[in-house]
């Protein structure tokens, strides 16, 4: 890594996006991020804006370095690359939230509100085929719903490929593909954050703890 002060083990974040104005933002972000957000839909404009900044900010923490200084490559609806040698980034936003990953082999991060509604019976036999549905049914639908979407993530692939074809054993933190049979860690843990319960994914490796502290 070529940056001065990087961390050795795995880090998480989770807090609110930005309230900045489009100018405070912009000086954060790469003039690259600042085109392709202007490309964007004005609201999806102010979130992708908001999400690279906050990015840059906690990543530079971690990675001893400035905002402008992380070789952070993150188009719309992409994957974040960072350059070589300076680890590898995930994250999740849910409305105003958002969670954040890093570490130093690849890694793939979801979030999702505990109280989110959901068809959960339908959701259900697509995310577990041929599976009797638990007595707890959303949430199990939820937890399973990160712990697919941080593997996906973590593959780089996509839910269209992914979804159905992992058998979840995430009280030993692993999922088993149902076709050769080999194994993937991913752990899905509920989290008190913010005044209010999340369903929190992680892929690659054991799971830190969430930064700044939890409340409740």
């Amino acid at each position: 890594m070529q940056s001065g002060s990087e961390p050795k083990q795995p880090q998480l974040w989770c807090g609110p996006l930005p309230g900045c104005s489009a100018d405070r933002l912009a000086s954060l972000l790469s003039a690259q991020e600042l085109a392709w957000g202007e490309a964007l839909p004005q609201r999806r404009r102010l979130i992708f804006w908001q999400t690279r900044a906050v990015v840059r900010q906690q990543l530079a923490a971690w990675l001893g370095c400035t905002p402008e200084a992380v070789p952070l490559l993150a188009p719309p609806a992409h994957y974040p690359q960072l350059a070589a040698g300076w680890g590898y980034v995930s994250w999740s936003h849910s409305g105003e939230q958002l969670l954040l990953g890093w570490s130093p082999q690849p890694v793939g991060v979801d979030l999702e509100p505990a109280d989110r509604p959901i068809r959960a019976d339908s959701l259900w036999r697509r995310l577990c085929p041929g599976e009797p549905p638990p007595a707890a049914l959303a949430d199990a639908v939820l937890q399973r719903w990160v712990a697919l979407e941080a593997l996906t993530k973590r593959r780089c692939s996509s839910i269209a490929v992914e979804l159905g074809r992992w058998s979840w054993q995430l009280e030993q933190g692993r999922a088993v593909h149902r076709g050769d049979q080999h194994n993937v860690d991913v752990v899905a843990q509920r989290h008190h954050l913010q005044q209010r319960s999340w369903w929190l994914g992680w892929s690659g490796g054991a799971m830190p703890a969430v930064a700044p502290e939890e409340g409740g």
